[in-house]
């Protein structure tokens, strides 16, 4: 009986460690970036520590984590973590802003080690991370970067004021930036600033001081210049100067597509047109939207012939199972999801690539299947999705929705293109491939107006002008 008992608390022991292990691992693979951030931190800090005073204390390390990590996880880690983008893709929207945040920070060690304590500016990262993802984002970076020295400096709040409130206006100032001389307003308007709250808080009474603001300002602006393009590449996640840069027609994919698959080509710049005007009128990203329009097909450089648009005579589908069929138009999205991965182009474009059909049935080969076979089996015939995530990748499928429809009208009257979009709309609406794009139907309403209107403007009606003997107009 002793024996009996003894086996089962062994037992039930052994199922408690068991289950302890589980969930511990089940813990930190669900946290696994939380835990991955604070060690970068930790070792940030250790690493400043022996920077500036040449040795690691436990009292500065432990007042340090408590101060810090608590600002950090109570702002950084809610706010950052409620953003749709670092839930989408974690790894390299994290990287986009921590990479910045770490490098200005190391840089502005060296800079108060060699140079001066007012030469310290937020603004490189700050910059950076508000033209990679956003101006609160922006906000965050600069909040931390100024807690980070104001603990260094012996929990000194002025100094952390001055350093976080230029930083602040910094990244207002900056929020819409699209051309990099732009980027001269966001230096004067914080430097004004640093300057207007070092005279305030009385930091300084030395005139000299007050010239290492703009000087240091004014060479992160050059450095943020310089290094922004190899922080797009490496995280994969760009600011609007670099989209613009990416969207030039004499890039290398977009030239080969040209050439390949010139129907296709031309059927991304009018959609680019219909994207970008869309997206405006939902404040959307409206350079996202036409650069994405320009690379969402690029899959079809593979076999282009499949595709209506390259099409000169035989249409190469009717020698083939509508089941081969389905599987080439597959190949479009995944192939070019290959191609954005190869040459590195912005995460948000590869997702549009993936997101631009969602998982919608290609019905004209569904039909034919089921004619042939009898079989009902609409899984066959879906894109692989996912549906879209964000506005422009669902304001992008309306557009290419849109231009394909409009293609096959003789006559593009308004009434009956008004009653054409909404029959589109109405069945992506009820496919349910807007469910998490986060478009209300008020914008949508939006959106179908806009396209409509630029679809108008661009198919105007032009004047039949008289034919005239050529002689007659000579000189």
């Amino acid at each position: 009986m002793r024996k009996k008992y003894s086996k089962l608390f062994l037992n039930s022991k052994k199922e408690s460690k068991v289950g302890f292990y589980q969930k511990f691992k089940l813990f930190i693979n669900k946290n696994k970036g939380f835990i991955y951030r604070i060690i970068i931190f930790i070792a940030l800090i250790v690493f400043s520590e022996l920077v500036l005073f040449r040795r690691v204390t436990w009292r500065i390390q432990i007042q340090f984590y408590i101060v810090f990590f608590s600002v950090w996880i109570g702002i950084g880690e809610f706010f950052l973590g409620k953003n749709k983008m670092f839930k989408l893709h974690p790894t390299n929207f994290w990287a986009a802003f921590l990479t910045p945040l770490i490098f200005n920070i190391v840089l502005n060690l060296a800079v108060y080690k060699y140079v001066n304590m007012f030469a310290l500016t937020a603004i490189l990262s700050t910059l950076i991370i508000t033209l990679l993802i956003d101006y609160s984002s922006g906000i965050i970076s600069a909040l931390m970067f100024a807690l980070f020295f104001g603990i260094l400096f012996g929990y000194d709040l002025k100094f952390t004021i001055y350093l976080f409130l230029p930083s602040l206006i910094a990244a207002l100032s900056s929020r819409k930036i699209k051309r990099r001389v732009e980027i001269i307003l966001p230096f004067i308007f914080a430097s004004i600033a640093q300057i207007v709250v070092l005279y305030a808080t009385n930091l300084s009474y030395n005139a000299i001081d007050y010239l290492y603001i703009p000087i240091s300002n004014f060479l992160s602006i050059l450095i943020m210049m310089g290094v922004l393009p190899f922080f797009e590449y490496l995280t994969r996640v760009y600011s609007d100067i670099g989209l613009l840069e990416l969207g030039n027609l004499n890039n290398p994919i977009l030239k080969e597509l040209s050439l390949k698959a010139p129907g296709t080509y031309y059927h991304s710049m009018i959609i680019s047109n219909l994207a970008e005007s869309a997206s405006e009128v939902v404040m959307g990203n409206t350079t996202l939207a036409r650069v994405g329009s320009y690379f969402h097909d690029i899959g079809k450089i593979w076999r282009p012939q499949f595709f209506s648009e390259n099409q000169k005579s035989k249409n190469p589908h009717v020698d083939i199972s509508p089941k081969l069929s389905s599987l080439i138009l597959n190949n479009h999205v995944t192939y070019g999801v290959e191609l954005a991965r190869k040459y590195r182009l912005p995460i948000l474009i590869e997702d549009m690539i993936l997101q631009h059909h969602g998982t919608r049935v290609k019905q004209f080969f569904y039909d034919e299947y089921y004619k042939e076979t009898g079989i009902k089996d609409t899984n066959m015939f879906r894109y692989p999705g996912p549906i879209p995530q964000f506005k422009e990748a669902a304001i992008l499928m309306i557009a290419d929705v849109t231009e394909a429809t409009t293609r096959s009208m003789q006559e593009i009257e308004p009434a009956e293109l008004s009653q054409k979009l909404d029959e589109l709309i109405s069945s992506l609406f009820f496919e349910g491939q807007f469910d998490d794009c986060g478009l209300t139907m008020r914008e949508i309403k939006k959106i179908k107006g806009k396209i409509m209107r630029t679809i108008l403007e661009m198919n105007h009606k032009r004047i039949s002008y008289p034919k005239i003997d050529v002689k007659e107009l000579k000189e």
